[in-house]
């Protein structure tokens, strides 16, 4: 019998490229087919719709910044 502690896991530890390891890997299993790929997050990979939607929030932010920055510095 080997000697192994109790909380040490007896599986070995296999990296595959591309893939991103998460507590919730079972659960992304369950719900979704699968767990992440670093593929699918990359926005270039996603649907038009999805992609406009995001420029569009990011862009709403970034200019919602610009503007609150620029109104405290000439009105202050």
């Amino acid at each position: 019998m080997k000697n192994t502690h109790e909380t040490q896991s007896t599986e070995e530890y296999v990296y595959e490229e591309g893939k991103i390891y998460s507590p919730i890997e079972d659960l992304q299993r369950i719900e979704s087919g699968g767990a992440y790929n670093k593929d699918s997050l990359d926005i270039s990979k996603q649907p038009k719709g999805i992609r406009y939607i995001g420029y569009f929030i990011i862009g709403f932010i970034v200019i919602t910044f610009l503007l609150i920055t620029a109104i405290y510095i000439f009105f202050n």
